[in-house]
């Protein structure tokens, strides 16, 4: 229906309406009359109110049933319509009488605000037909508000004039595509923040675990002893297992209101005693362990009215029906901190991998899903029938909170049930039950997922505890068949039994070996503690997976960005062994991640299949070339899924990438570049077709086009271009790309020389406005400024140079020396000597003396602490690291180094003028251009970092460079020729005019001297013609004239 025709239904229906309330054919007073009104207004948008996949409306419940909710002191008032997709709530529409006015009534607007914002909804709806209210979920209800905070009304004769309005709220495609997210994002009543209740209730819980733990401490100190681990341990067991029954009350499998009876018979006893025997009764599994650390405790009851008063009304949390998914959230943000004992108590701070990015973030649900449905593919799945599914093993190798083990149960849950719909198999009947409706899993056949499929490991064994009992509440999870919960045996004895047994604490990347490769650590329990070494193979953990299946079959997640380094301190033995025992952990500044795709592999079976959230950098970066080649020698690549937003994580600024990789070699991997918003990226996900399945909206690209060099995907028709291309060698076959001098100190060291007249520099520099010194204490130093592909090599800048080059070799001049031969240099630097070996944080540095005392005297104080290429005196080509393009030019002088900050030069081997200019030449053309750019890292107002690592991998023609002396000697004619004319165009403007057309004709020769020096075809030279230079040589310029 277009959206004409449903602005005429709507007309029709508004009419029909009112001409039945003129003639008094309407019973305003009936709920059920309303419905249907609603009904068929929602069908005018595209829902279909019949099918529970779309909308679930609240069912009238029969007598027995209301009896049995009675029996346990269950009452329900939840939203009349729940707008969802598939399992995932949207948002609500609450149905009330016309005896209710929607335009004052506060407690109903209450109601619908905090299921909205329970379920992170956008916006939520309530309606009489007569009215209709639309309430902005973003905002902490308050039962105190008053009902037109944040809120659109409308009577039922403003509908067809507000259409568009309630088109974009109402219109299924609509809200299913994310538009209610882009209509609410970002608008905030003055002076009131939107606050979602993942962080709310994160922050109240943090609070609450320090009143209970330090209550813990004064009560039990004997029995904590000052034992953090014990301490956090108990608190998050205690905290889990009260947030667990609050929820089985809401889904009706426990007295609605225990917890506050328990409050009035003197709240710790009474849980705890029901936690020992009914509650281990009722549930078993890892909840409710009969711990005596835990039933011995002794703790004031009042310290649990807060957090009770956060669990019921007046409370906005709604537990019936804030997902699980939701509660892992909470616990992922809330298990970001640790405690800590100090001298005034229980405090507690960040975790160490949580201090660089100032806490966690979960993982959003619709990237779960799609990194899900990627990675176990369900055709596969569903042609293995039951048996298959049941017989997989799915792993999340850091698992945290739940939030993959959760999504894992959701994924599987579906295929089984389709299987058993589609074709009944008799021998698996036991695990269903049929509701009036449809078919659903009991609980032994929850079960079976639970334990048969889903296995998880983490280190932090808080976490572990959450994810279990996350575990937990999807096996209980009844909440939209709560009459059917004695049919699925929710009411038995011991149903969580074995639940969560697959999950276990450990660290995945760390293995018992450590003990003999570090034997030093057994003299340190703190930190044997909390490395946590873990062996996958052996009976205590998975031995199981390994012998029956030679591994796992799914692994998935996102693995921890954290760098390897910020554990240098707190666990030097797990640094040293990540290290030395992964071929990708040694190689440069690696975040975790990097091991645990190695680690992932390692543990998949010969068929298995990987599945990872990955920051992209190590896609670029040094660090990552280990795993670039460990992934692309083994041709393991299978899918890469490239996020443009950087807002996937609330709050986070990341540049991330579904990977998908397969144990066994793949001929092509699969390449997609979503360019969605936030907002509207789950609707385009979940629309992604599977690339294995439909490879349209991906590109196909063969497992060759990738090595250990940097990746690049942006342009993937180049990929294949740079595979004709490979053969050729590289940049760095022909040259070094090296870095600049790193002086003592730039600041004091670097000088801008404002005048140089008989050997003396008047200047100044960061740490001084006035210096005289002399030129020969100096050497002239290129910085990335207005730099320009020929540029001169002209500089204002000097750096104090400490050092004679004697044949070749550098020799350290003594300080009282350097003094003798360069007075006014030597007066400069004892003026800043104080400073510059004073504290570093009024700009001092460690220099050699100290860093190096045996070998250094107080004489050298002054040398540079990385004399790096400083002996490195001969003609080169220069070429500045960030810029908007690939830049280079010729110095013929043996003075000029670089600045380390911001240049690069070039070595070449059999150097003579014409390979430095053929080198500069070819640099600057387009086919490097192009090259460079797409391994480059981007970076802001359309500027590139062309790094040493992004230069020597770019294709270069070798053997035609060093074989073909004539093409090699043209291109540096036309090289020289450009620069001279560029000189012209700088000195005199008035014949700019003239040399423009001059300039582009010569820019022309060189490009197509470099098209056949590398030998391009001319559909080849078409498409780099095509893309071309990220700025025009000509115009650029301008821009330094």
């Amino acid at each position: 229906m277009s959206i004409e025709q449903r602005r005429e239904a709507l007309t029709n229906l508004v009419n029909r309406y009112n001409q039945f309330k003129e003639e008094g054919r309407l019973d305003l007073t009936s709920e059920e009359t309303i419905r249907t009104w609603l009904n068929e207004m929602l069908g005018i948008f595209g829902w279909d109110v019949q099918d529970t996949s779309q909308i679930l409306q609240e069912k009238t419940l029969t007598q027995a049933e209301r009896d049995r909710l009675r029996e346990i002191g269950s009452t329900s008032i939840r939203p009349d319509y729940t707008f969802k997709l598939g399992k995932e709530k949207l948002t609500f529409l609450d149905a009330k009488d016309i005896t209710v006015d929607l335009n004052t009534d506060t407690s109903a607007s209450f109601q619908i605000k905090s299921y909205g914002w329970s379920i992170l909804a956008p916006c939520a709806f309530i309606s009489n037909f007569e009215q209709f209210a639309i309430y902005d979920c973003g905002y902490i209800p308050n039962r105190e508000q008053a009902a037109e905070f944040g809120r659109i009304f409308l009577t039922v004769d403003e509908y067809i004039d507000n259409f568009e309005l309630l088109d974009n709220h109402l219109f299924k495609p609509n809200i299913y595509g994310g538009r209610l997210a882009e209509l609410y994002s970002g608008n905030e009543v003055e002076g009131i923040k939107k606050v979602s209740p993942d962080f709310a209730f994160a922050n109240f819980l943090s609070g609450f675990r320090l009143t209970l733990a330090a209550n813990i401490l004064e009560n039990n100190n004997e029995a904590i002893a000052n034992d953090t681990s014990l301490l956090s341990y108990v608190v998050q067991v205690i905290i889990n297992r009260i947030l667990f029954i609050r929820v089985c009350e809401a889904r009706r499998l426990e007295e609605n209101g225990l917890l506050l009876q328990f409050k009035q018979e003197g709240f710790w006893e009474r849980f705890k005693e029901s936690s020992y025997l009914d509650f281990y009764q009722h549930y078993d599994g890892p909840l409710f362990d009969r711990i005596d650390s835990i039933h011995n405790l002794t703790i004031n009851n009042e310290i649990f009215d807060e957090l009770l008063s956060y669990l019921y009304y007046p409370s906005p949390y709604r537990f019936d029906v804030i997902p699980t998914k939701l509660l892992g959230d909470i616990y992922e943000i809330f298990l970001s901190k640790k405690l800590i004992l100090t001298e005034e108590g229980v405090s507690d701070i960040l975790k160490t991998e949580y201090i660089k990015s100032k806490g966690a973030v979960s993982t959003p649900q619709f990237l779960v899903d799609d990194i899900l449905k990627r990675t176990l593919i369900k055709q596969n799945l569903i042609d293995s029938g039951v048996e298959g599914v049941l017989g997989i093993s799915a792993l999340d190798i850091a698992c945290g909170s739940g939030v993959f083990l959760i999504g894992l149960y959701d994924y599987l849950e579906d295929i089984v049930l389709e299987i058993q719909s589609i074709a009944p198999n008799e021998a698996y009947s036991h695990l269903f039950s049929h509701t009036e409706t449809e078919l659903i899993l009991n609980l032994r056949g929850k079960q079976a997922i639970i334990k048969n499929c889903i296995y998880g490991v983490d280190i932090d064994p808080e976490a572990v505890e959450v994810a279990k009992m996350s575990l937990a509440l999807k096996a209980i999870d009844n909440e939209e068949y709560p009459e059917a919960s004695e049919q699925i045996g929710l009411f038995g004895e011991q149903i969580l039994n074995g639940i969560g047994l697959n999950v276990r604490c450990g660290n995945s990347l760390v293995d018992s070996s450590v003990l003999t490769q570090y034997p030093e650590i057994l003299a340190n329990d703190e930190e044997l503690f909390k490395t946590r070494p873990f062996d996958w193979q052996t009976d205590d953990y998975f031995r199981d997976v390994f012998d029956n299946n030679g591994g796992f079959d799914f692994i998935v997640g996102n693995p921890p960005y954290v760098e390897v380094k910020h554990f240098n301190t707190e666990l030097p033995f797990m640094h040293s062994f990540i290290k030395d025992t992964y071929t990708t952990g040694n190689n440069g500044k690696i975040d975790l991640a990097v091991p645990f795709v190695e680690r992932g592999l390692s543990v998949l079976n010969d068929n298995g299949r990987l599945g990872f959230i990955v920051q992209k950098r190590f896609f670029k970066t040094d660090y990552g070339s280990k795993i670039r080649e460990l992934i692309s020698s083994g041709n393991h690549l299978s899918t890469i899924v490239d996020f443009t937003t950087q807002s996937i994580f609330k709050g986070k600024m990341t540049y991330v990438a579904t990977l998908v990789l397969s144990k066994s070699p793949n001929e092509q991997f699969y390449y997609h570049k979503t360019e969605d918003s936030i907002e509207t990226l789950p609707a385009y996900l979940r629309e992604l077709s599977i690339a294995e399945i439909d490879e349209t909206p991906f590109y196909n690209l063969p497992s060759e086009s990738i090595t250990a060099n940097p990746w690049s995907f942006d342009d993937p028709s180049l990929l294949r271009i740079k595979l004709d291309l490979a053969e050729l060698g590289t940049f760095g076959d022909v040259v070094n790309v090296k870095v600049g001098l790193q002086a003592l100190k730039n600041e004091a060291y670097h000088i801008n020389a404002i005048d140089i007249s008989e050997g003396i520099i008047t200047g100044r520099s960061n740490w001084q406005d006035e210096i005289t010194i002399e030129e020969g204490a100096c050497r002239p130093l290129m910085c990335n400024i207005q730099f320009y592909p020929f540029r001169p090599d002209t500089t204002d800048t000097y750096v104090i140079f400490p050092y004679d080059i004697i044949d070749g070799e550098k020799r350290e001049i003594p300080y009282p020396e350097f003094c003798e031969r360069f007075p006014l240099a030597g007066a400069y630097l004892d003026g800043q000597r104080a400073r510059l070996e004073g504290p570093t944080a009024n700009g001092g540095v460690q220099t050699m003396p100290i860093r190096n005392p045996q070998r250094y005297t107080v004489d050298y104080w002054h040398i540079y602490t990385r004399a790096n290429n400083i002996e490195h005196v001969y003609p080169k080509v220069l070429v500045p690291m960030t810029t908007m393009d690939t830049f280079a030019t010729v110095t013929l002088s043996e003075q000029i180094y670089c600045d380390n900050a911001n240049m690069f030069f070039i070595q070449i081997d059999e150097v003579s003028e014409d390979r430095l200019f053929a080198v500069s030449g070819i640099i600057n053309s387009i086919v490097f251009s192009v090259l460079g750019r797409s391994i480059a890292n981007p970076q802001s107002n359309g500027y590139f970092k062309f790094n040493k690592q992004f230069l020597e991998p770019i294709p270069f023609p070798v053997e035609n460079f060093n074989n073909s002396p004539e093409l090699v000697n043209q291109l540096a004619t036309v090289s020289r020729d450009i620069k001279n004319r560029q000189d012209q165009y700088r000195r005199n403007p008035n014949n700019r005019n003239t040399l423009i057309p001059v300039l582009r004709q010569l820019w022309n020769q060189l490009d197509n001297l470099v098209y056949s020096l590398y030998g391009l075809t001319e559909e080849q030279i078409a498409f780099f013609n095509e893309r071309g230079r990220n700025v025009n040589r000509v115009t650029f310029l301008n821009n330094w004239m």
